[in-house]
């Protein structure tokens, strides 16, 4: 990630609880679109939806028909698991040279990635119950994913990052 601190922002400070959401699923577009690859798409949402009681079945309602929760994995940061997958697990891999570190396509995956996390900061306390999902599947899902589920109040969250070949 860059060094500049994306939540000094007024846009990141501003931005109310409602308009966060949106504001996520644009950068989350725009990334899609940077890291398009020759033989894969990337599919980066967020979702929200009530708890329904418990966070599996709040999970389970906001995934695909055709998928379930198989587990749900404690995390004890939920910043890091996205600072770790966002860009570099979805960064194409041809042409390498316009991939590698301080590439201008690299930064700048590196500083929307950087914008979303701000933004997810300010829905988010860093303190949140968090766990990465793992799912289970009759159909398709993604190649690779990093699934990040977040309860927050008497709402559960789900951030998708997936790879399709």
């Amino acid at each position: 990630m860059t060094a500049f601190d994306w939540a000094a922002l007024q846009a990141a400070r501003d931005a109310t609880a409602d308009e966060i959401p949106e504001m996520v699923d644009r950068a989350l577009r725009f990334l899609e679109d940077l890291l398009v690859g020759v033989n894969h798409v990337g599919t980066f949402t967020l979702t929200s939806g009530p708890l329904l009681g418990d966070v599996t079945t709040g999970v389970n309602a906001l995934l695909p028909k055709d998928c379930a929760v198989s587990r749900l994995a404690p995390v004890s940061s939920w910043p890091a698991l996205v600072d770790a997958a966002l860009p570099g697990l979805f960064l194409p891999g041809e042409p390498a040279y316009v991939w590698a570190e301080k590439m201008p396509a690299r930064q700048l995956a590196e500083a929307v990635a950087g914008w979303v996390l701000a933004l997810l900061r300010r829905l988010w306390p860093g303190s949140v119950q968090s766990w990465e999902l793992t799912v289970d599947t009759r159909q398709w899902y993604e190649g690779v994913y990093v699934d990040l589920v977040v309860r927050r109040d008497d709402r559960v969250w789900l951030l998708h990052l997936g790879l399709s070949d």
